[in-house]
């Protein structure tokens, strides 16, 4: 048996996607379903921008059917009653955030739109999204981290945290100051892990391996590694890690364009939750490897036909414990929904327990 004991001290943050409520029948993640005593902050995601409709910046609720109708922001905002030392944070992906923040009026506006919104809700923080772009030493979304926590603390908010979520192996950006300029950073150590075939293999193999700068075929802890050795301090960075499951065909190794033969809870997306894939490991035969050497990175085959590159207890647990062992300020789940929230393959949320379990040290098997 897996328990968790909540420590203050470490940050455990969830992430989930109001979309889940989406799905049908008894696979509807509603916020009820959040973990709230696993996890110290939880993420909601998301906010796009809107940058048309009236001629000025504004921000929108992705799923207006649940954010709005379904009193979702309010229910999110609910979540601290159930404990007080709960911290809420919303997240901002959109293609249209370098655009929005070029200029110093732009800037300026975003600023104060997000104070207003953070307020209205009682948020504790924001989490930008980068793919990379604007990360030159110069570029805007430095400036604009730097600006959103002067404006936060101008607002009476000195508490409330600017977090950039970004890939690890991100290319050309400058660490020291970006981990300056933000309270946290979730890095997200993950990456598409396509099968391919070698010369000489009958079998094909996965790379797990990441490229940074002129840095070649580094493991995890090397990729973290390389963050603090360029300056971000190891109490700034928070690993995360994804709970869903690639799915491919080996013979054509892309993604698969319709998953309905192993999934439906995540539509048209090309991956698949654990939720659905442990049932499906139980239920057929499977052969289960690792795409690398530190027990980081396992894959399933069935037959010739199907490959998985997932995570399970075992990858994430490990993951949780390099976290700790690297001193880092903690761990990201990502995402609740994508987990076994139900407990189709055992008690729920397995994955989050075996990733906070670790990197808080409290897991009693």
């Amino acid at each position: 048996m897996i328990s968790c004991t909540f420590v203050d001290a470490d940050r455990v943050v969830c992430s989930f996607s109001s979309a889940a409520a989406y799905r049908k029948g008894e696979y509807a993640f509603e916020l009820t379903d959040v973990p709230v005593s696993l996890c110290s902050h939880v993420v909601y995601d998301r906010l796009a921008i809107d940058t048309y409709s009236n001629g000025s910046l504004s921000f929108v609720l992705s799923y207006p059917d649940v954010d709005v109708a379904d009193d979702g922001w309010e229910k999110f905002s609910a979540l601290k009653r159930t404990n007080r030392e709960l911290k809420l944070l919303i997240s901002i992906r959109s293609p249209f955030l370098l655009y929005t923040v070029l200029k110093p009026f732009q800037r300026k506006e975003f600023a104060e739109k997000l104070v207003e919104l953070m307020e209205d809700f009682t948020l504790d923080g924001v989490e930008l999204f980068s793919r990379g772009e604007g990360m030159g030493s110069e570029d805007p979304l430095y400036l604009m981290m730097e600006e959103l926590k002067s404006s936060f603390q101008a607002a009476g908010h000195p508490t409330w945290e600017v977090i950039l979520f970004i890939q690890i192996n991100e290319q050309g950006i400058d660490h020291a100051r970006l981990c300056s300029l933000t309270d946290f950073v979730h890095v997200f150590g993950a990456r598409e892990r396509r099968p391919k075939y070698s010369s000489n293999s009958t079998m094909p193999t996965a790379n797990a391996l990441f490229d940074i700068d002129d840095q070649t075929n580094m493991t995890l802890s090397r990729a973290l590694q390389y963050w603090l050795d360029r300056g971000c301090p190891a109490n700034k960075i928070v690993l995360g890690v994804v709970f869903i499951a690639q799915v491919y065909k080996i013979e054509q190794p892309d993604y698969v364009e319709e998953c309905d033969a192993f999934c439906s809870l995540t539509q048209d997306l090309p991956y698949c939750t654990y939720m659905e894939m442990c049932q499906k490991l139980n239920e057929g035969k499977w052969t289960v490897g690792w795409d690398d050497t530190e027990g980081m990175a396992p894959h399933a085959i069935q037959g010739t036909n199907w490959w998985l590159a997932y995570e399970n207890e075992a990858s994430v647990g490990r993951k949780g414990e390099l976290a700790r062992k690297k001193g880092l300020a903690g761990v990201y789940c990502g995402s609740l929904e994508m987990d076994d929230y139900r407990g189709k393959c055992g008690p729920a949320y397995p994955l989050l327990k075996a990733l906070s379990g670790s990197f808080r040290r409290t897991l009693a098997i």
